[in-house]
């Protein structure tokens, strides 16, 4: 088990593509530009950004594979090869909870170091440290598999000449780097709001469903449009609560510039 962990670890960071990294590039500056991160005016956001790109090889490769290997190994020895593939439905359900609880739980990480050593932090500033640490994450992981399809020999021109259908890889990719960056967003938000434990077990939950989308495909019972209908619409809802924090009219915290009133305690 350990063998292909490492295995899998170091392929993450195997055959990289111009292409692959170019196109990954460009769907996380399209979310870093709707969620507006001040990147110019607070560059310790360039360093969530890296530090979450940086923990995704670690994340997969060492951490949330090893989990799914000895969940599927404990329902072999209970069911057996054959009876674990004809309850596909079920059997895979263990592995879509590691993915969820262990990619949002270690994305939030970096929130939780920097919260204990800023305090206090401002919800704004906590929700756009974990849109930087989510995207760096996203950004990371729609490289390794848009330079797994280009490492192929798959090319741009090819994209364009297999139409729509060759392209709903990539529009997933962009919808999915917007889904890390959102539930990062909102767990760091209420983590600093004090209900972090609800946040991140509503955000793994999230996850999982929408992983099981690629498990309903599988199974034969989502088309590949159908499947990436459900992984949009799933996508959308996260990202729609997250950017609603990110731009909603909320009161702003009293300053030495703005005092409360009179008779209201600071």
């Amino acid at each position: 088990m350990w063998e292909n962990a490492w295995q899998l670890f170091v392929a993450i960071y195997s055959n990289p593509t111009v292409e692959g990294i170019s196109i990954a590039l460009l769907l996380g500056a399209i979310w870093l530009a709707v969620f507006r991160l001040p990147l110019g005016k607070q560059p310790r956001l360039w360093i969530f950004l890296a530090v979450g790109a940086l923990l995704f090889g670690p994340t997969v490769g060492l951490l949330q594979f090893p989990l799914q290997s000895l969940s599927m190994q404990a329902l072999f020895q209970i069911w057996g090869t054959e009876i674990w593939q004809e309850r596909l439905l079920v059997s895979e359900i263990p592995a879509m909870l590691i993915t969820g609880f262990v990619q949002e739980g270690v994305k939030l990480v970096p929130v939780l170091i920097y919260r204990k050593l800023r305090r206090p932090l401002s919800n704004r500033e906590a929700l756009l440290a974990g849109a930087a640490v989510g995207a760096g994450f996203g950004i990371f992981e729609a490289a390794w598999l848009l330079n797994q399809i280009f490492s192929t020999g798959f090319s741009l021109p090819a994209l364009r000449l297999q139409g729509w259908q060759a392209s709903l890889s990539i529009i997933e990719r962009l919808f999915i780097v917007g889904f890390h960056t959102s539930t990062t967003a909102l767990a760091a938000y209420c983590l600093n709001k004090g209900k972090g434990s609800q946040a991140y077990l509503l955000v793994a939950l999230f996850h999982s469903v929408l992983n099981y989308g690629t498990i309903l495909s599988a199974a034969g019972l989502l088309t590949m449009v159908q499947t990436e209908i459900y992984i949009t619409l799933l996508c959308a809802i996260m990202i729609g609560a997250a950017l609603w924090l990110r731009w909603h009219e909320r009161p702003t915290e009293p300053t030495l510039a703005s005092p409360p009133e009179a008779g209201v305690p600071a």
